[in-house]
């Protein structure tokens, strides 16, 4: 199965379920990721600004133990970075939003990242939507990177190509799945 065709059967799968289901599922989903140690210790968060079909993490941003960031256009260098959430926001190219006045992250100032995606392969593989930010993004930052998506969206092998960025581990409704990369 090609990435496309990969997409194309996510995109059926969820619409099949349909979104309370979605719902339900990512609530269980974002409960599972919140009793996890990395999570627990981390401070400073990189998110993202849910749209309707992703795990919706929107929940757990107000945390006041914590610090979130989500993705954010830096226009001096040209790249997505993680900007500190604000309180004013304005929509982005890929449908999301990002902060007005976004106060950029640096690379070692953030914890832990989570990341949505069109599928997560069980060695850490991870497709995206054809238009997102994360490729260019989360090479800049020295952070734990978390998967966060549904049962189906997790499989056994998913197309992978070497530049294609690995999660550390990936969480979905049912299972937590820590991948180590040993040399």
């Amino acid at each position: 199965m090609t990435k496309d065709e990969m997409r194309s059967f996510i995109a059926s799968q969820k619409t099949g379920m349909g979104m309370p289901i979605l719902e339900a599922n990512g609530f269980v989903a974002v409960k599972r990721l919140k009793r996890q140690k990395a999570y627990l210790n981390a401070k400073t968060i990189g998110a993202y600004a849910p749209l309707p079909d992703d795990v919706d993490i929107a929940r757990i941003m107000t945390d006041p133990e914590r610090t979130f960031y989500i993705p954010a256009f830096d226009e001096k260098r040209g790249v997505y970075r993680l900007a500190r959430m604000g309180e004013n926001f304005k929509r982005n190219r890929f449908g999301g939003v990002e902060p007005i006045d976004p106060v950029f992250a640096e690379e070692d100032e953030i914890d832990l990242i989570l990341v949505p995606g069109i599928a997560f392969g069980h060695s850490g593989e991870r497709i995206g939507r054809e238009e997102e930010c994360y490729a260019e993004l989360l090479p800049l930052y020295n952070a734990l990177r978390v998967g966060i998506c549904f049962d189906f969206q997790c499989m056994p092998a998913i197309p992978f190509d070497e530049q294609d960025l690995q999660m550390d581990m990936i969480i979905t409704e049912s299972k937590c799945i820590e991948i180590s990369y040993e040399e």
